[in-house]
């Protein structure tokens, strides 16, 4: 996903990759990751608990991204320009403003847009599997709604708060959750993966794709540009996913490779939210459009690293890692569990996303305990 952000991979500096990236990889390296959201989305939690675990997990490091990178925006701004002037330093603050008022995630960061988007499609995910087992007739009528109403949106051209992405993503995300419910019932879960049907899909892939460019069809699937449909597009896209499946079956054979890309997918949001910045920053010290192969590379691998960097750091310093990690996996140290069981905090934060009880009773016996000292 982050290399089809580099300027030489849409400049046809290197023709073969830039030719790969375009009308092979697009076409399904934003769909995996909605059709894996899908499949590991649980089934057990009510829609309020569900709802509030996503803003924990999504829209409060998505928060946490607009304001770090306004931020660093402002130092950027304040080292590199030749003279230093009151707007400057306010514009990245304007833009994050311009992010709330019109839900457009460019102004600060495009990337970003994926964060919203998967917020919307998991609601609609977890409002249809709970529309789906309510009683009959009730869930017919609630379901032609629901259907309505994502058709509606299919329609629009709001694309305010990303909310237009929810068909699309509801699509990918429904898929995964079926194939999970599916596989979980005739292949006992995960085994699909090695089994040898998966050798089927890239040589589909191959045929299909080979098909669609003679007849000259488009194969230029592009969530973000809305360049989609349900037909064709949306078959290619899934077996180019299941093609990436069989791929890793091998991959996590490989020692090295395997631990560098689990450590990757740990670090996969921070990657999503920072990579952008730091291309940027590439862009005022290094040609990135121009023929420099060796040197991309190493800024594309130092790219990752220092994304991950800011990871590790994130999630080992108190505070600052509640703002980035959902609370509930936190093994919070004493200061931040009086922070949370502050009165104003207490209030603000639903049970749903954190496990009160727990925090209560830790506070209280440590409240009897300097009492009893």
């Amino acid at each position: 996903m982050t290399l089809v952000h580099y300027p030489f991979t849409q400049a046809h500096v290197y023709s073969n990759l830039s030719f790969f990236v375009n009308h092979v990889l697009m076409l399904f390296i934003v769909p995996i990751f909605i059709f894996i959201s899908g499949y590991l989305m649980d089934d057990w939690s009510s829609f309020k608990a569900f709802f509030f675990a996503k803003i924990d997990g999504l829209i409060k490091p998505l928060v946490g991204f607009l304001l770090s990178i306004t931020v660093l925006n402002i130092i950027k701004y304040s080292m590199t320009a030749d003279t230093i002037s009151l707007h400057g330093i306010i514009s990245p603050v304007n833009a994050l403003l311009l992010v709330v008022v019109f839900g457009n995630l460019g102004f600060v960061n495009y990337a970003l847009w994926f964060v919203a988007a998967l917020f919307w499609g998991l609601l609609a995910l977890k409002g249809g599997v709970i529309i789906w087992g309510i009683k009959k007739p009730l869930k017919y009528v609630l379901l032609a709604v629901f259907v309505l109403l994502l058709g509606i949106l299919n329609s629009t051209s709001v694309t305010a708060y990303c909310v237009a992405y929810v068909p699309v993503f509801f699509t990918f995300l429904g898929l995964g959750y079926g194939f999970k419910k599916w596989s979980e019932r005739y292949f006992n879960g995960i085994s699909f993966f090695y089994s040898n049907i998966m050798f089927v899909f890239p040589i589909l892939f191959g045929i299909v794709w080979f098909v669609l460019n003679k007849f000259k069809l488009r194969t230029d699937l592009d969530v973000f540009n809305f360049h989609f449909n349900y037909h064709y597009l949306l078959l290619l896209a899934l077996l180019g996913m299941f093609s990436v499946f069989l791929l890793c079956r091998y991959l996590e054979k490989i020692p090295l490779l395997n631990t560098a890309l689990v450590q990757c997918s740990h670090a996969s949001f921070f990657i999503l939210g920072f990579h952008v910045f730091i291309l940027d920053v590439y862009k005022l010290a290094f040609d990135l459009k121009g023929y420099h192969p060796l040197t991309h590379v190493v800024l594309f691998i130092l790219n990752i690293v220092v994304c991950y960097v800011i990871y590790r750091s994130a999630a080992q310093t108190p505070f600052i890692r509640m703002l980035f990690t959902p609370l509930k996996r936190i093994a919070f140290i004493q200061s931040e569990r009086k922070l949370l069981t502050h009165k104003l905090m207490y209030r603000l934060i639903p049970k749903e996303v954190l496990a009160f009880k727990e925090i209560q009773s830790q506070d209280f016996s440590d409240k009897n305990t300097f009492n009893a000292t």
